[in-house]
């Protein structure tokens, strides 16, 4: 299959080093093969970020930021656990009782912010959220800490995601309550546990490295199966 789309793009996945890669969505590329998925040099720089993050004890690299807007059309900004990074999407599990679920199934067009301190990177990801198979949570429901597990039982025993509480120590009753009654074995997948993935559509990449030159501001668009870049005045 011939190249399509393909040109050099310096990743800047290390601040003293730059390599070229390409968007392509055939060719070779470090840790792909054509007969591979998609190809996504983006997605790869944005992976290896994120493992630079953990290894720089950054408080963000387990996380990102999603923004929906509610039916008033108010902007509304949460820290949720980034499951995965994929060629084509991201993953996230939410509870259907949250009110962001109720957001997306009426937009699911929404933005993911990557913000990694340590490395002075942001990513602001623009894409639609779908639902994913009820096997997204079943075949990761081991690696869910204990806490999300209880807290998925006291969604649908006592009270859903962000609704009112009398107080703090009223909270942490009931939970204390459900995590006694309930052996780690008890603990399953609950039916309002869902996962989603955010379909990407464009990615902006801001590097905010002070070298005395204007910071390096980029847009990358999902179009015919590749990735276009763009340079942004910063």
């Amino acid at each position: 299959m011939a190249r399509t789309g393909c040109r050099p793009l310096c990743s800047g996945l290390h601040r003293d080093q730059s390599r070229t890669l390409y968007v392509n969505t055939v060719d070779r590329v470090e840790g792909f093969s054509a007969g591979s998925s998609r190809v996504t040099p983006i997605i790869d720089e944005i992976r290896a970020h994120r493992i630079e993050a953990f290894e720089s004890k950054d408080n963000n690299a387990p996380v990102c930021f999603l923004a929906t807007n509610d039916a008033q059309g108010q902007p509304q900004v949460r820290t949720l656990v980034l499951r995965e990074i994929n060629d084509t999407d991201l993953t996230l599990f939410i509870n259907a009782s949250s009110p962001k679920w109720e957001q997306l199934q009426s937009n699911p067009q929404c933005q993911v912010l990557l913000w990694y301190a340590t490395l002075n990177i942001q990513y602001r990801i623009t894409g639609k959220a779908e639902l994913l198979p009820t096997s997204a949570i079943t075949d990761n429901w081991h690696k869910r800490p204990h806490r999300a597990k209880v807290l998925d039982y006291f969604y649908d025993t006592v009270a859903p995601q962000s609704s009112t509480m009398v107080s703090r120590d009223a909270l942490l009753e009931r939970f204390g309550e459900i995590n006694r009654k309930l052996s780690p074995e008890e603990l399953q997948p609950s039916p309002a546990a869902l996962g989603i993935r955010i379909l990407l559509e464009q990615i902006e990449r801001l590097d905010l490295t002070e070298d005395g030159l204007p910071h390096l501001r980029q847009r990358f668009d999902f179009s015919d199966g590749g990735w276009s870049e763009t340079t942004l005045v910063p």
